[in-house]
């Protein structure tokens, strides 16, 4: 049987079209979602993600965010926020400086009317951004709470439609410039990096901070919040007083270990420590370590383990 030259031409053509067809890559897999959004209270939610945790506030015209993690996952991040209101955010909140806490920043700062921080985390930002290329900086606090003598103690009340917001600057903590954020309608507090559960606190002694002061902090804050609190703490699940008291317990107990052996230095403190009664907080390797806790509750070391 002849094959008519029409179809003998159609498939010569369609053969290198297959061949290019298997070898053209597959569409891009949706980037996985990463974040998750827990219910707190009545109209206070906390979106977990890859750093620090985030507070949503949700008012009845706006929304307010207390930390954003890091730059390249805002878009995830709003997406989450669509997940339980569409209302324009209004403010942003840094509990403090560090960059899984801030680095959205630079691009939120384009649809909020003001980001709020402590004093010192401003004044750490701008000395970290003027090493940057001039496009990367941006996202500074416009607001700054407090001023940037550690020893002053500041607070800011935000009334934003049918919702009280309470910032409360105490000193140096994990940082200079940590800031408690409390919704006293609800009992929510988010604690931000004062308030590690699940793995040791670290404690940022070239951003001014202090062991002393963090245990201070916690217990000032214990001996206030109510039954029934529900604080979102900087790392770690949502949990609520009795947490808070056990955390502050912890740091206490630290600080009594180093108090009792003036003579050890933290690899001696760490190894005699009874580290089997605080199951709660463990160590990374990468991150803090039980000596590297010592050596900062003890006044001798920067709170981490060395960068690479």
């Amino acid at each position: 049987m002849r094959v008519p030259a029409a179809l003998v031409l159609a498939l010569a053509l369609a053969a290198p079209l297959a061949a290019h067809a298997k070898h053209q890559a597959a569409p891009p897999a949706e980037a996985p979602k990463i974040h998750k959004v827990e219910k707190v209270a009545e109209n206070v939610y906390c979106i977990f993600g890859q750093g620090g945790n985030i507070g949503l506030i949700v008012t009845t015209k706006h929304a307010v965010l207390i930390d954003d993690q890091f730059e390249r996952l805002v878009p995830g991040l709003l997406e989450a926020v669509h997940t339980v209101t569409d209302k324009p955010i209004k403010y942003l909140i840094n509990t403090h400086g560090h960059p899984d806490h801030v680095g959205g920043n630079v691009v939120l700062e384009k649809q909020v009317s003001a980001i709020i921080a402590h004093a010192n985390v401003r004044k750490r930002m701008v000395l970290a951004q003027a090493k940057l290329d001039p496009a990367k900086q941006g996202g500074l606090p416009e607001l700054a709470l407090g001023s940037e003598d550690t020893k002053e103690r500041a607070r800011l009340n935000l009334h934003l439609d049918d919702a009280e917001i309470h910032l409360l600057h105490l000193g140096p903590g994990h940082t200079d410039g940590d800031v408690i954020v409390g919704i006293p309608s609800v009992l929510v507090m988010h604690m931000g990096d004062l308030f590690f559960l699940g793995m040791l606190p670290y404690i940022d002694v070239e951003s001014g901070g202090s062991f002393d002061g963090l245990a201070a902090q916690i217990s000032s804050v214990a001996s206030w919040l109510p039954e029934g609190a529900r604080i979102i703490p900087g790392h770690g699940p949502v949990c609520g007083r009795k947490e808070l008291l056990r955390y502050r317990d912890f740091l206490q107990a630290v600080q009594a270990h180093v108090k009792a052996n003036p003579a050890k230095d933290a690899a001696a403190l760490a190894a005699s420590f009874d580290r089997t009664a605080w199951p709660e907080w463990k160590p990374r390797a990468d991150f803090v370590t039980w000596e590297t806790l010592f050596s900062v509750a003890s006044g001798k070391g920067p709170g981490r383990v060395a960068r690479p």
